[in-house]
């Protein structure tokens, strides 16, 4: 375009509109390719949901009532991930009592998530039965949507009003990095959280899991990934707002497992041990588990 307009082929206003032109016939190409990105995540999504919307309607878990002394009651649970034939939990029976702090543990594999994806109603049985309170559970990767703040936190609450919503943050040790952004509650968030790092991620997921008046609550790795100073703080916010509540926490940390009174050894989907705060077992177990 400089060689034409220097040997006086066009001039140089053309050659402006003609770089405008050109700039402008770009613009669709470039909202097709975000569309193709878009369409490119929706098909991965719809192939992550598509195996839980086809899935025969099961029946739903009976429910404990509120005045009962458990808190859950598996009985001979056999659980199979999706298109496995061979089971992930079996022959499973367990029993919580209200108020107990229970920590399941074992290899990786061994079917720690699994069976808390059967207690939270997220995985039906192929055999034996389910009976929980009202839960809650909190998985191992923190799911923030391309949407606020405060709304991705009324996911847990849409009646939540701002005042309960500053609260949880105070409570989840969020609410002075919240106050710092400058939208405070409205600011948006990308997808995935983008925007937050993974303590802040993590502390809002816990925001949301305080929002839930459930008597369950059910954590998997909750810390995982986090530096040993955050983790600490989560956790010990975590077992302050826990007071009154069951927790059962799946994992292979013994700064996560320290927080129970009990502990549940899992291998090849089966329990091999169960042990009570308070024995020289307990504690011997707990120091096998991974430190900091």
């Amino acid at each position: 375009m400089a060689a034409l307009v220097g040997e006086g082929v066009i001039g140089a206003p053309a050659a402006a509109l003609a770089l405008l032109v050109a700039l402008t016939a770009l613009e669709p190409f470039a909202a097709l390719r975000r569309g193709a990105l878009d369409a490119g995540r929706t098909w991965l999504a719809v192939r992550r949901l598509a195996p839980c919307m086809a899935q025969d309607d099961a029946p739903t878990a009976p429910r404990l009532p509120e005045d009962a002394s458990l808190a859950l009651r598996l009985t001979t649970i056999d659980a199979f991930h999706r298109a496995s034939a061979v089971p992930a939990i079996e022959g499973l029976s367990l029993a919580i009592a209200k108020g107990e702090r229970v920590a399941i543990v074992g290899p990786s594999g061994s079917g720690k998530s699994t069976l808390l994806s059967v207690i939270a109603g997220e995985l039906a049985p192929r055999r034996g039965e389910v009976a929980v309170l009202p839960c809650c559970l909190l998985t191992q990767r923190t799911e923030l949507f391309e949407d606020t703040l405060r709304d991705n936190l009324r996911l847990a609450d849409p009646a939540a009003d701002d005042e309960q919503l500053w609260a949880v943050l105070q409570a989840a040790g969020l609410a002075d990095d919240v106050r710092h952004l400058s939208s405070g509650l409205s600011t948006r968030l990308g997808e995935g959280g983008l925007g937050l790092s993974g303590g802040q991620s993590r502390r809002l997921a816990l925001a949301r899991l305080f929002l839930r008046p459930v008597p369950l609550w059910l954590l998997d790795e909750p810390t995982e990934a986090l530096d040993a100073a955050v983790a600490h703080d989560v956790l010990q916010r975590l077992a302050r707002h826990a007071e009154g509540r069951t927790l059962v926490i799946a994992t292979h940390l013994r700064r996560e497992a320290a927080l129970a009174d009990r502990l549940l050894r899992i291998e090849d989907g089966r329990v091999v041990a169960d042990l009570r705060r308070g024995g020289e077992a307990f504690e011997q177990a707990l120091r096998q588990l991974r430190a900091d």
